[in-house]
């Protein structure tokens, strides 16, 4: 169920709003909306699209940027439904709301053809299951986290490397899921190893020494870049490398990273050293309204495609995407300047 009120819903239960989490979400939401006008036409450079199997560009960060954004708040804001409103409600609720993202994912894709109706796949439906599977360990101690969500990642890896009979077809389970967005299904648990080792990372955010995403997130990008290597140099394990399609183990852990990185040197300018007098225009507004945002991006989507070809220059390709960008900012700092805000 949505709801518009007339605060932002962190203020109301910690009376701190931290900044540089708004500025994250922020720039998530604008990435994606920008590189989502982009991807469908044709000239649209490859750097600007998504790796084609392996490899990494920065449209592949956008879906890890915005699981961790989920992520920077789970904890703290689980903890405080559980203090107000007990245990079995706050699972309820949590389960409700990402079953919820699911099925708002779902009813978004359906496509209707000769053949019957199918459901596609995209980063909705990625961030409902990530969130309904994180959810049933996120008051386990953050060590036990850890290592429940890098025994998850590994047992993740080999079973998208199994083979299956598709009505007499051999193929990876990997393979199935391929052609979908964000490894389809089966690329859902993927991102919910990757949720659950963000939370790790940022267990209660209020507690957390800052310090820790810069050592974390250093660490995590070693092993996501360490373990690409070593699939580039012995082939193993099947899909190691470096995968957004078939969000692969060394893509998890390299996207964490970054992500990590990323998120400590917003802190350190926004809140840290304050360098904007606790106030930011563009980013701050639609890290506010993240998910309305989100949900109402495909309507922007569809105009520029109506309008260009798609074969359309480069350059006036872009020009949408910026466009679009600057729309969804406007209507986020309008929500943000009457106070309104709805939320999941």
């Amino acid at each position: 169920m949505m709801a518009i009120v007339d605060e932002p819903k962190e203020e109301i239960k910690e009376k701190i709003r931290y900044m540089s989490i708004d500025i994250f979400r922020g720039l998530a939401i604008a990435a994606m909306i920008f590189v989502n006008t982009i991807s469908p036409f044709e000239n649209t450079p490859a750097w600007s699209k998504h790796a084609i199997n392996f490899g990494l560009t920065y449209v592949d960060l956008v879906a890890p940027f915005f699981i961790f954004a989920i992520a920077l708040t789970f904890k703290m804001s689980f903890t405080s439904t559980l203090k107000r409103e007990g245990r079995i409600q706050a699972y309820v609720k949590f389960i409700r709301r990402y079953a919820a993202f699911l099925g708002f994912g779902l009813l978004g894709s359906i496509l209707i053809s000769p053949a019957g109706i199918n459901f596609g796949w995209g980063v909705l439906q990625s961030i409902g299951i990530a969130g309904m599977f994180t959810v049933f360990f996120i008051e386990i101690p953050r060590f036990y986290r850890f290592i429940i969500g890098f025994m998850f990642l590994e047992i993740y890896q080999f079973v998208i490397g199994l083979t299956v009979n598709v009505d007499g077809v051999f193929m990876t389970i990997s393979d199935l899921g391929f052609r979908d967005a964000h490894g389809g299904f089966i690329g859902g648990f993927g991102y919910g190893v990757m949720m659950l080792l963000s939370t790790a990372i940022v267990d209660d955010f209020r507690e957390l020494k800052k310090l820790l995403f810069l050592i974390y997130g250093l660490i995590f990008t070693v092993f996501g870049v360490s373990l690409h290597f070593i699939w580039v140099g012995y082939g193993f394990p099947s899909y190691g490398g470096l995968s957004k399609l078939r969000v692969s183990h060394s893509y998890i852990l390299l996207t964490i990273g970054l992500a990590a990185l990323s998120f400590w040197l917003i802190w350190l300018l926004y809140d840290h050293f304050n360098v904007t007098k606790n106030k930011s225009y563009f980013l701050e507004p639609q890290g506010k309204n993240a998910f309305f945002l989100f949900l109402i991006q495909p309507i922007f989507l569809s105009l520029a495609t109506l309008i260009l070809k798609s074969d359309s220059h480069v350059a006036l390709v872009f020009f949408f995407g910026f466009l679009n960008v600057a729309i969804i900012w406007l209507t986020s700092f309008l929500l943000d300047k009457y106070k309104i805000y709805i939320i999941i």
